[in-house]
């Protein structure tokens, strides 16, 4: 029998060899043209916000900010699929300036920063250039490897694009947590022909600014229902006590609104006095629905006993963040008739200036649905306890703590599908410089939940996230603070006022549960048993056996092996777990006491495939843990 096709088969066979090569061209055809979308959507976005082209994707690809806050706006979209970024710029110059330059640096300043300097020549800002600032932020130096690529530039506007990670060492990789954004103008010439020039100077404080923002952040999230109610929670003209640290508490019960139950799908802060406002959550009276909580306005450490049943978070904020919305497929729940009406407004006043005669009115509008959505979504507490059983030394550059919330808490607490992570806010008080939420299952350790590598207490948002991860019972969850105490003289605590520290990550989920707080601090029996050798073994006799824990830390010499000593006992002693329900009660079936902590290894540079040659030249090395990837010894 033969094997070779006919005529009409080969004919038939050319006909589809053919067809294919079509094919391929189409496909080939489409992929260049969806390539160039981002660009050309960005560039009729932009340039003609008011035509058909201005449809929803501006609502939700399209981030902006103002960099002087009134004038000069930076628009940019984020191209996940590429890894690159697309920025457009409008009056950030005139026909006066000679240059404009747009930046990133590590935490603000100038030293180590990767600039893009645009050049007006001609009447054109036509002329663009990679560079990178000095260590000491005084000279500009033309980078080897240009990587500001410009697609539209005139007297007006400018947009350009870079890549997450453009593999030069030179470059600030883009990333998700906070990015400082530095620009200036300034009409003089420039020498960018010359491989280094000094930073020019700017004629006047508008001409020149700094910006934090999350530079690659998820979509904005769009409310589908038109039903909308408006609940608004507020202090009452409450008068700010004349001392740093203040805890103010307002009880309010809730409009008939609440009758019905219904989802909460955006919380927007109304903050009233700028700067005194440190954060503020709303929590709700978890008891039964008939059960009167008496009205209350004032310090929270006179709140009644009633109102102690007002734990369950419903909203929160801190500085530098705004508007919170939900993804279309949960909300918070609230109302119905087993729901309770009252709810406690806590707000911390940060007066370190002693102010007096402040009155506040902050709080929250919450806009609800009537219309439920798939999933009820709950808020939970990961990292530190608030107690001074935790300390950190003087003389630091960035020591760790670390909060758990161990395998044996999720496990009885969690749904067997587990829970999905769409939101987080990281949360420290004034020392706080890197906040990361490590996710174990077992020995393998998943993506991070969330990180900010260059965190602020100045830029405290909620972040939807891009990766929303699924935590299954029996996953661990590792909350990792590294604090600054450069400048202290004595070792810091774990507490309530703004001069303590606090590492906490409020996580955003669904489907909700009971598990409210997931946090961890040191035993009490571990903590005796450091007292103990501390002052029988390393001679530190201003420990009392029986004394306050704040003034044994504080007795302490603390050089370099007692620094060593606390943090060797942090990661391997036994902890003191709050695995708690929304009533403080925490879940029944374990020993929340003397349990060991998740191990957790330090890691190791990753060798990235994109870049195998990469190798930052001012960052210093990661080895044995002593320094991370930021440059910053741990201690």
């Amino acid at each position: 029998m033969s094997l070779q096709p006919s005529k009409g088969q080969t004919v038939v066979g050319k006909r589809e060899q053919h067809k294919g090569k079509q094919q391929q061209q189409q496909l080939k055809q489409q992929r260049q043209s969806m390539q160039l979308l981002p660009v050309i959507a960005m560039l009729l976005l932009l340039t003609q916000p008011l035509s058909v082209y201005a449809n929803r994707l501006s609502d939700t690809k399209l981030h902006e900010v103002y960099l002087d806050d009134k004038e000069i706006k930076l628009s940019w979209m984020v191209d996940w699929y590429k890894q690159e970024v697309l920025f457009h710029l409008q009056n950030a110059f005139n026909e006066q300036h000679r240059w404009f330059y747009l930046g990133f640096s590590k935490r603000g300043g100038l030293a180590d920063a990767d600039i893009c300097f645009f050049e007006n020549q001609n009447g054109f800002f036509n002329v663009v250039t990679d560079t990178y600032t000095s260590p000491d932020g005084h000279w500009v130096r033309k980078d080897y490897q240009q990587d500001c690529e410009v697609f539209k530039m005139d007297e007006f506007t400018l947009a350009f694009k870079r890549k997450f990670d453009t593999c030069d060492p030179l470059d600030l990789r883009l990333h998700e947590g906070t990015m400082y954004v530095v620009w200036a103008r300034g009409e003089s010439e420039l020498a960018l022909e010359d491989h280094q020039f000094a930073l020019p100077n700017v004629s006047a404080p508008h001409e020149a600014g700094l910006k934090m923002l999350q530079l690659l952040r998820a979509d904005k999230i769009l409310i589908p229902e038109t039903d909308l109610e408006h609940i608004e929670i507020t202090l009452e003209q409450a008068p700010v006590p004349k001392q740093e640290t203040t805890y103010w508490c307002h009880v309010q019960r809730l409009d008939d609104i609440i009758k019905n139950r219904l989802h909460i799908v955006q919380f927007e802060p109304i903050i009233k006095t700028p700067g005194i406002i440190h954060h503020m959550e709303v929590f709700h009276c978890e008891t039964d629905a008939h059960v009167e909580i008496p009205l209350y306005n004032g310090d929270c450490e006179q709140l009644p006993l009633e109102a102690k049943v007002c734990s369950k978070v419903m909203s929160l904020w801190a500085m530098g963040a705004s508007t919170f919305t939900y993804p279309p497929e949960a909300g918070l729940p609230v109302g119905g008739p087993d729901f309770n009406p009252y709810v406690r407004l806590e707000v911390h006043f940060n007066n370190p200036e002693l102010q007096a005669g402040l009155v506040d009115s902050s709080g929250f509008r919450i806009k609800v649905s009537k219309t439920l959505r798939q999933y009820d979504a709950g808020v939970m507490e990961l990292g530190l306890e608030y107690t001074d059983k935790m300390a950190i030394p003087p003389g630091q550059t960035a020591f760790p703590l670390s909060g758990y919330c161990v395998a044996d808490c999720t496990r009885a607490a969690l749904p067997r599908t587990g829970i999905i992570i769409f939101g987080s806010q990281l949360h420290t008080h004034l020392r706080g410089v890197r906040i990361l939420t490590r996710h174990f299952r077992g020995e393998q350790e998943l993506r991070e939940v969330n990180r900010d590598d260059y965190y602020s207490h100045h830029f405290q948002e909620i972040r939807t996230l891009h990766y929303k991860p699924r935590v299954l019972p029996g996953d661990a969850l590792v909350t990792t603070c590294y604090y600054n105490t450069l400048a202290d003289t004595n070792a810091t605590l774990g507490g309530f006022s703004i001069s303590d520290e606090m590492c906490v990550n409020y996580i955003h989920y669904y489907p909700a549960t009971k598990l409210e707080v997931c946090k961890s601090s040191v035993s009490e029996e571990t903590l005796e048993d450091y007292f103990i050798y501390m002052k029988r073994k390393e001679h530190q006799h201003g420990i009392h056996l029986n004394g306050a824990r704040s003034a044994n830390y504080r007795t302490i010499e603390w050089t370099k092996p007692h620094v060593d000593q606390l943090y060797t006992m942090y990661i391997q002693e036994p902890l003191s777990m709050q695995c708690n329900r929304s009533d403080g009660q925490r879940f029944e079936g374990h020993n929340w006491e003397g349990v060991p902590p998740t191990p957790v290894q330090i890691k190791m540079p990753i060798h990235r495939k994109l870049c195998p040659n990469y190798n930052p030249l001012w960052l210093k090395p990661l080895e044995k843990g002593e320094c991370d990837l930021l440059g910053e010894c741990i201690y």
